[in-house]
């Protein structure tokens, strides 16, 4: 397959510095593309997309794998892990992160994942398809028919992603089970969200009609910047010149239109939930997914909160259960059956959130959301409250494990003072003295024999140990002092 690329970048009109970053490389595996956007301050987001994109360049680097479908997933978490340890070793880097998007050409097929909310586009005959959905809030929005796609832009927390690299000791990204196939005339784009965010799907593939890159690229810049430029801006343009695929094949995401007017039994019907996202998800886990829209419409517009009639609300057990596998979707307002109270998922995950319940809504702690009546300093002050409870405990427990490894290390110790050894064929008792000498210095043959005439592991012929004489098979307890 032949084809080419090119790639530009732009720091935008607003931010001070540029937190994306891109790369290319031609390895064993096939020409890789990456495109990453970092979060956590122009120093830590810069710091986590580089570290990310260096990552997976040298992962794929390193050898030839059977597997790139899995080789990419791999790849990915090689990435949040040394993100994540770069955190923890520089304490001013603490929560950086940064979204990626992975693209592997191999032969005449296509492979890729993504992590967060940077997108991958085909164009193929004419028309723009979205090849990876969102890791966001907004799009489990969309996803509901609660919100339409194009409102998804302007809604007020569209900024929040459910996965990124480097924010926790794992990380659950999206991988292609099958290979693209694009025919001849295909474009692919590696964006972040900093051109989708500024310039709509219908704009971008009226740019996107033009084969030469370097206008292409440069017009999609310069829309985003058009579109107001607040954010950082990556674009990385594939075109597909010649192939063996007579026609494409691909799996896309292109937006739903808005579900209206269904009861709550329809829209629970008209679920898709997917694997990667809830993995134990029972009948009143999607019920509460489904009240998320009473909720977000008491939030919005001031009204009074509404039930539906014969759903199942969430109690305080089942959230806390449901935290240890699922953390990551209740990052979300989901709907629960009691007030004003924490709940945390500390028991399961020695990365603790901590989540306030008020007005039976759960609120992550870093996702505030505040109501007429309550500032978002109360809720940070009941929040650090929470956390240094937690301190506390925590503190507490280490003590008692400790004590309870001190008497375990007792009773090794008693445990060291008793040996069991299998007689070997032509073994003697002097070759088990010299054999267990270094650990037991005071041990003789006068004592071995002693010791197993009452031994309640003495395997073997008694008469024959006391004459000194040893048989293979025998089993001796070996007395260490």
């Amino acid at each position: 397959m032949k084809y080419s690329s090119k790639s530009l970048t732009n720091v935008g009109k607003v931010r001070s510095a540029n937190e994306d970053n891109l790369g290319e490389s031609k390895t064993p595996n096939g020409h890789l593309f990456v495109v990453c956007d970092g979060m956590g301050g122009h120093v830590g987001g810069a710091q986590a997309s580089t570290i990310a994109v260096n990552s997976i360049i040298e992962y794929f680097q390193r050898e030839l794998y059977d597997n790139v479908i899995q080789a990419i997933d791999h790849a990915l978490l090689f990435a949040n892990e040394q993100i994540y340890a770069s955190a923890l070793s520089n304490p001013e880097l603490k929560g950086m992160g940064t979204t990626a998007v992975v693209l592997l050409v191999q032969g005449d097929e296509c492979f890729i994942g993504h992590v967060g909310d940077s997108r991958i586009y085909l164009r193929s005959n004419g028309k723009l398809n979205r090849i990876t959905k969102d890791h966001s809030f907004v799009q489990t929005l969309v996803d509901s028919g609660i919100i339409a796609d194009e409102d998804a832009e302007n809604h007020p927390y569209k900024n929040q992603i459910l996965q990124a690299l480097g924010i926790a000791s794992s990380v659950k990204g999206s991988i292609c089970q099958v290979p693209i196939l694009p025919k001849a005339s295909d474009m692919f784009l590696l964006c972040s969200d900093g051109l989708n965010g500024m310039v709509k799907d219908l704009d971008i593939e009226k740019i996107m009609q033009e084969d030469n890159l370097i206008v292409t690229s440069e017009n999609l810049i310069t829309a985003a910047l058009n579109g107001g430029g607040t954010d950082n801006v990556t674009a990385t343009l594939v075109l597909i010149e010649e192939s063996m695929n007579s026609t494409s094949r691909f799996v896309h995401f292109n937006p739903k239109p808005k579900v209206s007017h269904l009861t709550s039994t329809q829209q629970i019907s008209t679920l898709k939930v997917e694997n990667n996202k809830i993995s134990k998800v029972t009948y009143f886990i999607v019920a509460g997914i489904v009240l998320l829209g009473a909720c977000l419409a008491a939030m919005f517009f001031s009204v009074k909160e509404t039930k539906i009639e014969g759903e199942k609300l969430l109690t305080k057990s089942e959230i806390e259960d449901y935290l240890c596998t699922n953390k990551s979707d209740l990052i979300i307002n989901l709907k629960v059956g009691f007030k004003n109270d924490t709940v945390t998922n500390e028991k399961c995950d020695v990365e603790n959130h901590i989540y306030i319940v008020q007005d039976s809504l759960i609120i992550k702690d870093s996702l505030v959301l505040v109501k007429n009546k309550q500032t978002i300093k109360t809720v940070k002050e009941k929040v650090n409250e929470v956390k240094a409870e937690i301190s506390k405990e925590k503190i507490k427990e280490k003590k008692e494990d400790t004590t309870k490894k001190d008497e375990s290390n007792s009773k090794t110790e008693e445990i060291r003072t008793l040996k069991i050894h299998t007689v070997h064929k032509g073994e003697s008792l002097q070759a088990i003295v010299d054999k267990y000498r270094s650990l037991c210095p005071k041990l003789s043959e006068e004592k071995i024999k002693d010791h197993n005439v009452n031994a309640v592991k003495f395997k073997g012929d008694k008469a024959k140990l006391e004459e000194g004489k040893l048989m293979k098979g025998m089993v001796l307890e070996i007395p260490c002092e």
